[in-house]
């Protein structure tokens, strides 16, 4: 099933991005916030983006949200100053959750929070990187588009926003 509608992408003069050293997608990925805690993207419908919608696309950047607010395209833009040569850049929090390790079904010990994170939306990903990636997509109906970067060995660098807390 391909569906149009759950990758809905937006150029950046359709959101007024500033950002224009890069030729900048945006996509919004429908329905992905209620799949899970990380951003998740229809693959059938993100294989077709990557093949025709985005063919003239530089960086690629994931939002779980229909139409971003200004907050988040202020996000997006301090992300985009920000992005360097590696594949993906991701906007993080830090782990809040308890962490435990099991041994045979019984917990071992605590984990150590303080090197996790968790993901957050905005996902920035090189088109190039993309392209690659969405290759080997066969069977998968829904995946992380930084997932797919990390699985394959490329590179993403985490983006802190705790200095933008004044825009939510």
């Amino acid at each position: 099933m391909l569906s149009p509608h759950l990758l809905r992408p937006y150029t950046a003069q359709q959101l007024n991005l500033s950002h224009r050293s890069e030729k900048v997608m945006v996509l919004a990925a429908l329905g992905g916030r209620y799949l899970g805690p990380s951003l998740q993207v229809h693959a059938p419908t993100l294989i077709s983006r990557v093949t025709s919608t985005l063919s003239r696309t530089d960086v690629v950047v994931f939002i779980d949200e229909p139409l971003p607010d200004i907050a988040t395209i202020h996000v997006i833009e301090s992300m985009l100053d920000e992005f360097g040569p590696e594949c993906g850049l991701v906007r993080t929090v830090p782990a809040t959750e308890a962490v435990k390790r099991l041994e045979r079904g019984v917990v071992a010990e605590g984990i150590d929070r303080s090197s996790l994170f968790s993901p957050r939306p905005p996902e920035i990903i090189r088109r190039g990187c993309l392209e690659t990636l969405t290759l080997g997509l066969t069977d998968e109906q829904w995946v992380s588009p930084s997932a797919l970067v990390l699985a394959a060995g490329g590179t993403i660098r985490t983006f802190d926003d705790t200095h933008l807390a004044h825009l939510r």
